[in-house]
């Protein structure tokens, strides 16, 4: 007597060897640690992207307050913000703790730097080695041919016939990021 829907062939059909069970674990096991080795590639450029995100926004604040205080006071007397700046540069050649020191200056430079040294700290931004440095460098541009001028830089060219002799300043702010192996540079303008 045979049972409906056995047949001789379905008696003879045994199901999966334990072989072929363990290769298709091996093939979705390499999956799987593809996928991982994926995330976090991911997650190791979201903090990247991020990093140089607040980098950016960093570099872009220090450009708005030189721009805001360019005719502030200085520790010099009779020295605008703008004009110490070209000789007395702001940076931080190393990765620092943020200072605690909140004491409130009589001039913009030094608030400034105060103020710069706590947003570059490393509370702000991961440091990743010694070569994360961020410096500030402000350059005078001028024609040295123009009576009462006397620029490091000299700016000879004439535009259509006319010299520029009026002087103007150039600030450059660099920001190293990853141990030195990213950089974000601003380059602005302001008189």
């Amino acid at each position: 007597m045979e049972v409906i829907g056995l047949g001789k062939t379905k008696l003879s059909e045994k199901g999966m060897t334990l072989l072929e069970a363990l290769v298709s674990t091996a093939i979705i096991g390499i999956g799987f640690v593809a996928v991982f080795q994926m995330v976090n590639y991911s997650v190791q450029s979201i903090d990247v992207s991020g990093e140089r995100t607040k980098a950016n926004y960093l570099v872009s604040m220090v450009a708005e307050d030189l721009i805001s205080e360019r005719d502030s006071n200085s520790p010099t007397t009779d020295v605008k913000f703008k004009d110490y700046l070209i000789n007395n540069s702001w940076s931080m050649a190393n990765c620092s703790n943020r200072g605690t020191s909140s004491t409130n200056f009589n001039n913009a430079v030094q608030n400034k730097f105060q103020k710069w040294d706590k947003r570059f700290s490393k509370e702000r931004l991961k440091c990743k080695g010694n070569k994360d440095n961020k410096i500030l460098k402000i350059y005078e541009i001028c024609n040295n041919n123009a009576a009462a001028n006397n620029c490091k830089y000299n700016n000879t060219t004439n535009y259509k016939g006319n010299g520029v002799y009026e002087k103007w300043y150039l600030g450059k702010m660099e920001v190293n990021l990853n141990d030195g192996k990213k950089k974000k540079y601003l380059y602005f303008q302001f008189n």
